[in-house]
């Protein structure tokens, strides 16, 4: 009787230690590194979305990730700890983690990355991001129709050519509905800094602003400085922002990336990743509007939605001919700025009070 005891307790480790069988190992493992906080309700709470999305999609995937990554050499260390960890597919998801990503990727020809909102592209090494530029012309829309003001706040965080052309587009199409609205903009030199965005959304507000939107990692401070005197927002980066405003959400724009995100990791799965320059933008995945606010009206909603299809069926705002807010043509009559532009731009259209340089 000991002998068969010994014999089963024997058994039973053995069952215990047994090695990890191909059924039980994870079909991908993915890691992914944020800037800042996945709780920001902005730009890395949609790379958190999509990434949940994707591992929801693909059973069996496994998620590696880091918040509060700086884009430095921490970066690398990072990248390469989740490597030895078993990563074959890794999302380094703020601009500035572009090189350092880049550098892990020269180290590691058999890890695949895809980077959003850069420009370098190698063999395993793919860069994403949305067409957000035109994408800003409904929002542009939804705020022409709802202020009172006739102004319109809008925060920036660098005045980079991509922040400027989503100023560009919503100011455009706020005038198209209200030819006589203007949209002030202030500039706080960084990405993430509260106190900054509190003061700017402030100095907006006190101006007579009724309407703010912005371009900064997190909305948060922001929409919250407006909900508190009693103005009305529009978020950006992710449509979730909506929470921080129950009286005076509009809409948002938001970036939804779970679709190319499950695509790029099933490509890596079945061995036929493509890097690869990729921009799709609302009607393309990549890009959505957010819901409506209680007090949009239902017209003003089917109005931003419709514009919202116009784009997606590739109208252009940023067709001449287009004055800056100085009063000289930049865009002529008859031409376009297309994707390839959107970075040059380093001026504001008409109606916009504020200076691009």
């Amino acid at each position: 009787m000991k002998a068969i005891r010994i014999t089963a307790v024997l058994a039973l480790l053995a069952a215990v230690a047994l090695p990890v069988t191909a059924q039980d190992k994870p079909t991908l493992i993915v890691g992914a590194i944020y800037i800042g906080s996945v709780n920001d309700y902005g730009y890395n709470r949609s790379m958190k979305d999509g990434l949940e999305e994707m591992k929801k999609a693909i059973p069996g995937l496994k998620l590696i990730e880091a918040e509060n990554v700086p884009e430095s050499a921490e970066a690398e260390r990072v990248m390469e700890t989740m490597i030895q960890q078993g990563a074959k597919l890794i999302f380094p998801t703020s601009f500035g983690h572009m090189d350092p990503a880049l550098n892990v990727a020269n180290r590691h020809p058999d890890v695949y990355f895809f980077h959003p909102g850069g420009y370098k592209v190698s063999k395993n090494f793919g860069n994403f991001f949305g067409k957000s530029q035109v994408a800003w012309y409904p929002m542009g829309i939804a705020a022409g129709r709802m202020t009172k003001t006739g102004k319109i706040g809008f925060v920036i965080g660098m005045p980079i050519g991509y922040a400027l052309g989503n100023v560009n587009a919503f100011a455009i199409a706020a005038r198209s509905v209200n030819p006589k609205a203007e949209v002030r903009v202030v500039v706080t030199g960084t990405w993430s800094d509260k106190a900054k965005e509190a003061a700017a959304a402030n100095a907006l507000l006190d101006q007579g602003c009724d309407v703010i939107t912005m371009h900064v990692d997190s909305p948060t401070t922001i929409i919250q400085a407006a909900e508190a005197r009693g103005a009305m927002s529009i978020g950006y980066q992710s449509v979730e922002a909506r929470a921080l405003a129950p009286k005076g959400w509009i809409t948002g724009l938001g970036f939804t990336w779970g679709g190319f995100m499950t695509e790029v990791a099933k490509s890596v799965i079945d061995g036929k990743f493509q890097p690869g320059f990729v921009r799709r933008g609302l009607g393309e995945g990549m890009m959505a509007i957010a819901d409506f606010g209680a007090k949009v009206p239902i017209a003003v909603q089917k109005e931003v939605l419709d514009a919202g299809d116009k784009i997606a069926r590739g109208f252009n705002p940023f067709t001449g001919p287009i004055k800056d807010n100085e009063g000289n043509v930049k865009i002529a009559a008859g031409d376009t700025w297309g994707n390839d532009k959107m970075g040059n731009f380093d001026w504001f259209v008409e109606g916009v009070v504020g200076k691009a340089k």
